[in-house]
């Protein structure tokens, strides 16, 4: 069952001018804490969690090699988050790497050279065969891609739950995406993870994060599993959404108000950790 939504944290959600979704679990203990955990939010890049996912189940069951080189040509340049927009066209990189600079730095350019090779809808397909019965892909990043209905197009590149979200943490925490081996490769990517501005923002240095946020103007977003003494584990899906002003630096108050939450969170499920 779970928990009720501590007082710490309704002061932190009440705070912030825009709306919070979230899901928590202890991976541990099976405790969760739920805020509005079916509330369909935009995923922003969060979605380039469940591109990673299909992606490296295709490796697995042998449709593909993620040593494979694929070519990076001037047409595939998009703008936006990434380093590959900055470097020189014509580089032949392994999906491999294409995967880590997806996650690593968010880099929109690999994401749609990894999609050009994955397709858009099996990945919805994967999805729903994985129980994720919310969260779907449209479009590849900032394309117009094909035509969306009036009800989704508000959601931009892809959308997804709270609930979805923990599912595929929790699946990927006790190796039930594939096998143990594919599951421990998801993780290793997530771990790449350079943004450390939302849910690792505060927590202490020795706990581990790994994880995937997403930004657009009105939207703030981080998913991820953080580890920490003991083998406690906490998976965490908090979405900022409908936030008034635009502020694309690290203080974005949905930025600030996901690592007090994740903090807050894990304070509750672990009161001896306080600090």
């Amino acid at each position: 069952m779970p928990e009720p939504v501590p007082s710490d944290i309704r002061v932190i959600v009440d705070r912030l001018e825009g709306e919070v979704s979230l899901a928590a679990r202890d991976l541990r203990t099976g405790r969760t804490i739920l805020l509005h955990p079916d509330r369909q939010c935009p995923t922003a890049s969060v979605i380039k969690l469940p591109i990673l996912v299909h992606t490296v189940l295709l490796a697995q069951e042998g449709h593909l090699s993620l040593d494979e080189p694929v070519l990076y040509a001037a047409e595939e340049k998009t703008p936006g988050s990434g380093i590959l927009k900055d470097l020189t066209p014509g580089l032949k990189l392994p999906l491999r790497d294409l995967c880590t600079v997806m996650i690593a730095l968010s880099d929109n350019t690999a994401t749609n050279l990894v999609l050009d090779r994955v397709g858009i809808e099996p990945v919805n397909v994967r999805m729903q065969a994985l129980g994720l019965r919310h969260t779907r892909l449209f479009r590849k990043v900032f394309s117009q891609g094909p035509p969306v209905s009036r009800q989704n197009a508000r959601y931009g590149l892809g959308v997804t739950t709270p609930r979805d979200m923990i599912r595929l943490l929790s699946a990927l925490y006790f190796g039930t995406i594939g096998n143990r081996e594919t599951s421990e490769l998801v993780r290793t990517f997530l771990r790449t993870q350079q943004g450390r501005d939302g849910i690792p923002r505060y927590l202490q240095p020795e706990w581990t994060y790994e994880g995937k946020g997403g930004a657009v103007n009105s939207v703030r977003n981080d998913v991820g599993i953080v580890a920490g003494p003991d083998g406690l584990a906490v998976a965490l899906a908090i979405f900022c959404t409908d936030m008034p002003r635009p502020l694309w630096t690290a203080d974005n108050p949905g930025w600030i108000a996901i690592g007090r939450l994740a903090h807050a969170i894990i304070q509750n499920f672990h009161p001896e950790l306080a600090t």
